[in-house]
């Protein structure tokens, strides 16, 4: 029998006094729902702001918010994962930044419009049996050599991690990126020099691949276009699903992104290398 669990990268969209009818207030509830009745073990969001976590909190008994906010304060928008409680457990983790100063509150790449951080949490999974590590991402929307120094500290911060305690791994996250950019290229063929990572994209893991675009601006439409939210594993799992979640009520929309979905089977024999932390 399978021992999978489903995973999601979601841009949630940080609530604004102009969004009118898109507003969190109006969104909150659908999100809640997605999130409760989807399954899901573990969700990577991008756009948290703390009220929309204090919201998400009290609508989602039964789950675990991790992660801090960008700014010096580590308040402001956060890259948090959110863990249900049946099916893991937290074991640690920590937030830094995507810039030349990673270990630095607040700090941000030169030409970045913001700072930009990565959430890593490590979790103890129930249906495997074992420890994962998971990290979720929100990329510069604007300038590019912003995203792949983002990239480069991710992996860097994997590499060190590995060393220290070899795990499965997962990155997800708005990479703000098309699938042939220099980022994704580096993530996707594993253009890197750590040779105890190995990066699979679960659209090219999956037969029905998505290929369509993930931001849809709140109008729902689904189009040729690449998409710009992404998940990666490493080689210890398989990728049985991957799909967008398109729910809506009554033409409202939870984000300006679908959710991203994958399945994730950890192959047999890692599933039996389950370590001693429980």
């Amino acid at each position: 029998m399978e021992t999978c669990i489903k995973v999601a990268s979601f841009n949630i969209k940080r609530d604004s006094r102009f969004q009118g009818a898109h507003s969190w207030r109006n969104r909150r509830e659908l999100v809640a729902d997605i999130i409760r009745k989807s399954g899901l073990a573990i969700i990577g969001v991008q756009e948290l702001l703390p009220t929309m976590r204090e919201d998400l909190g009290e609508l989602l008994r039964g789950y675990s918010i991790f992660g801090d906010g960008r700014k010096r304060d580590r308040d402001n928008e956060q890259s948090a994962i959110l863990l249900r409680d049946n099916d893991t457990k937290l074991l640690g983790g920590q937030t830094f930044w995507l810039s030349k100063h990673p270990e630095r509150s607040g700090s941000r790449a030169y030409f970045a419009m913001f700072p930009r951080i990565c959430t890593m949490c490590e979790v103890y999974v129930l249906e495997y049996g074992r420890s994962i590590r998971v990290f979720n991402t929100h990329f510069d929307h604007i300038c590019g050599p912003a995203r792949t120094l983002g990239v480069r500290i991710i992996l860097e911060y994997m590499h060190r991690m590995n060393e220290r305690a070899p795990m499965p791994s997962i990155l997800m996250g708005d990479l703000n990126a098309s699938p042939d950019s220099k980022p994704i290229r580096i993530l996707r063929e594993n253009l890197h020099t750590y040779p105890d990572i190995h990066l699979n994209c679960a659209y090219d893991l999956e037969q029905n691949r998505v290929s369509v675009n993930t931001y849809h601006g709140f109008s729902g439409r689904i189009t040729p276009h690449p998409p710009i939210d992404y998940i990666f594993v490493s080689d210890e799992f398989v990728v049985r699903d991957t799909y967008l979640d398109t729910t809506h009520t009554g033409g409202l929309y939870p984000s300006d992104h679908f959710p991203l979905v994958a399945v994730l089977e950890l192959k047999k024999q890692n599933a039996v290398l389950a370590d001693n932390r429980d």
